[in-house]
């Protein structure tokens, strides 16, 4: 069963695997790739050292608290390579680490910095009470129970949630208690309820409160976990919210920084790349970002990289046999124009298969597959773009002089790609574009 899966032998079986939704565990022999040689000048190290991890593994005294962005574009592989950051550094010797995904737990197109800490703290609480068996004494729970019961239940809705919440409680004091009220909180925020724009402001209006009672609680957690031998620092990762658009983006990190960083602990936020084109003074908040690269499958003059381009062709490999392509020819024209985005091939793929005639993925059906995802992005594009975008081409290893808002934007599009050594490419379906070969013929 597993090799059937890992090499479907049908058109069938090869569009069940060809989802790209969810992050694919390291663990996951199906589809599971290492990606990293592929992404050129690009170490775990450096993420690691950051949080005071050396080589072999040893934890040297971290910081009270830091803030470090994870980015790149969106579906280069951050939600993978952060499920892979995140089991190496839960350890006993290291990290209790805490995960949370923001499009599974809440609304990412609605969300604000208060949803996210209160999320936080119901996974951690969660987690404490019901896989631990932490015990935390009552000195360091009631600060936050107080906040709860004299700023958040003064509203109406809230006392109603308060009813509820108690209705259906095994314990009413205590982790149990708090764990289950946070929960509570965020189900109420993500299902978009009445609650929401009130626990909204509880938070906002008293957060030092808030923050100050949170990290009290953290402290004696942090202390009960080492003693049990569980890790030696909570850390806190946070995906999802580089899905943010722009200006919801600017508000969480930029705007709300101050909230987001009184809370004293370890975290790692992944961050939309086009943030990071724009805000120089996210690194005195964060300090120097984390950037995933974009998988470099043709250097800067656009020659080809065998090996990088050997590990998209695992990839997709993983998922669709290659005998269902009727040469190995198709599969790398669809690696190329992928970009060497790992999302973009999957897509590309898909859309092959159903162009794909006696369930053998052709030439024609892969040039289909182009044109339509090219079409795609042609809707992301003015017209005034191509120029841009043509001009980067021919000087890549320039993006500070284009620095504007239309190139954010675009990178957020992934109309332009950004690879590592820091240089910018138009995805190579925008090339093929009727708008590009015009302002590329008449530049």
């Amino acid at each position: 069963m597993h090799d059937e899966m890992t090499q479907p032998q049908s058109i069938w079986d090869a569009k069940r695997n060809l989802g790209y939704d969810e992050p694919v565990p390291v663990d996951d022999g199906r589809f599971y790739v290492d990606t990293a040689p592929a992404r050129g000048d690009f170490n775990l190290k450096r993420l690691y050292r950051d949080f005071s991890v050396d080589d072999g593994g040893q934890l040297h005294s971290p910081p009270r608290k830091k803030y470090l962005l994870f980015t790149g574009h969106r579906g280069c592989g951050k939600s993978t390579e952060l499920l892979r950051v995140a089991k190496y550094l839960h350890d006993r010797k290291r990290f209790y680490v805490v995960h949370l995904d923001c499009l599974q737990r809440l609304d990412i197109n609605n969300l604000k910095y208060s949803d996210v800490l209160v999320a936080l703290a119901a996974t951690l609480f969660a987690r404490l009470q019901d896989e631990e068996g932490v015990v935390v004494e009552p000195v360091y729970l009631s600060r936050l129970e107080n906040w709860f019961k004299e700023r958040v239940i003064t509203h109406t809705h809230a006392r109603q949630l308060q009813a509820e919440l108690q209705a259906g409680a095994q314990a009413k004091a205590g982790l149990p208690w708090l764990g289950h009220l946070f929960a509570g909180l965020t189900n109420k925020i993500s299902a978009g309820s009445t609650y929401r724009d009130e626990i909204r402001d509880a938070v906002r209006n008293d957060f030092n409160e808030f923050s100050e009672a949170f990290n009290l609680l953290l402290r004696a957690a942090e202390e009960r976990l080492a003693r049990q031998g569980l890790g030696k620092r909570i850390l806190f990762v946070v995906d999802g919210t580089d899905r943010l658009n722009t200006e919801d983006a600017r508000r969480f990190f930029v705007e709300d920084v101050h909230q987001l960083t009184q809370i004293e602990s370890l975290f790692i936020y992944c961050a939309p790349i086009h943030l990071l084109s724009q805000e120089n003074q996210l690194n005195a908040n964060f300090g120097e970002p984390f950037r995933l690269p974009m998988l470099k499958i043709r250097d800067v003059n656009d020659q080809p990289i065998a090996a990088n381009v050997a590990i998209m062709r695992q990839l997709a490999l993983k998922r669709v046999a290659e005998a269902l392509f009727d040469e190995p020819a198709t599969l790398d024209r669809l690696i190329r124009y992928s970009g060497g985005h790992p999302r973009d091939l999957l897509r590309l793929l898909n859309v092959a298969i159903n162009f794909a005639d006696d369930e053998r993925i052709d030439r024609a059906a892969a040039d289909k597959a182009i044109k339509q995802v090219a079409n795609d992005y042609r809707r992301l594009i003015d017209s005034t773009d191509y120029r841009l975008l043509v001009s980067i081409d021919r000087d890549p290893h320039a993006p500070d002089s284009y620095t504007s808002e239309k190139t954010a934007r675009m990178l957020y599009d992934l109309v332009l790609l950004e690879y590592n050594d820091y240089f910018w490419k138009s995805h190579p379906l925008i090339t093929t574009l009727a708008g590009y070969q015009s302002a590329s013929a008449g530049h």
